[in-house]
């Protein structure tokens, strides 16, 4: 009987100290009208960077291909990910979108601690590029200012 007391207090301290990692975030944005003849859809970047390994999590843009040569215009994200590689794979990437509310569901995989990177472009308009470091070990939601190119952004780790 002991042994199994013994047994039950261990299954519960390894329990209790071992810290949930978040394996997805969600981040709900929205992307402003603009009253303007000349509008065109934002591209959108979410990627992470965290030590040596920046991933791709989110990207809408006009084409599908490789020859698509706007994307250097989402200038952090190019320097950090897009000029190293393959565009990441359909799961990931998408047709721009309009003005609208969005919400999106992002695996982060392993990650812990990182810096959440949003960028929104659009041509002959603006830029916004948005920063949070993020720790998955902690149930968290951070809420980031509104910028020139994306309304108020809410990120939510864990449940």
């Amino acid at each position: 009987m002991n042994k199994q007391l013994l047994l039950a207090a261990f299954i519960a301290s390894a329990t209790i100290a071992t810290p949930v990692l978040a394996k997805e975030i969600t981040v709900d944005f929205s992307l402003p009208e603009f009253s303007t003849q000349d509008y065109n859809k934002p591209y959108v970047a979410i990627w992470t960077e965290a030590q040596g390994k920046n991933d791709t999590l989110l990207l809408w843009h006009l084409t599908k291909r490789d020859e698509d040569k706007w994307l250097v215009d989402i200038r952090r994200w190019w320097r950090k990910v897009g000029r190293y590689g393959d565009l990441p794979a359909d799961g990931v990437t998408g047709a721009t979108k309009g003005p609208g509310e969005y919400s999106v569901t992002l695996d982060i995989g392993e990650l812990t601690e990182f810096n959440l990177m949003i960028e929104v472009v659009r041509e002959d308009g603006g830029r916004s590029l948005l920063r949070q470091k993020i720790n998955s070990q902690k149930n968290q939601k951070y809420t980031l200012e509104a910028d020139a190119e994306i309304g108020n952004v809410t990120i939510n780790v864990g449940k």
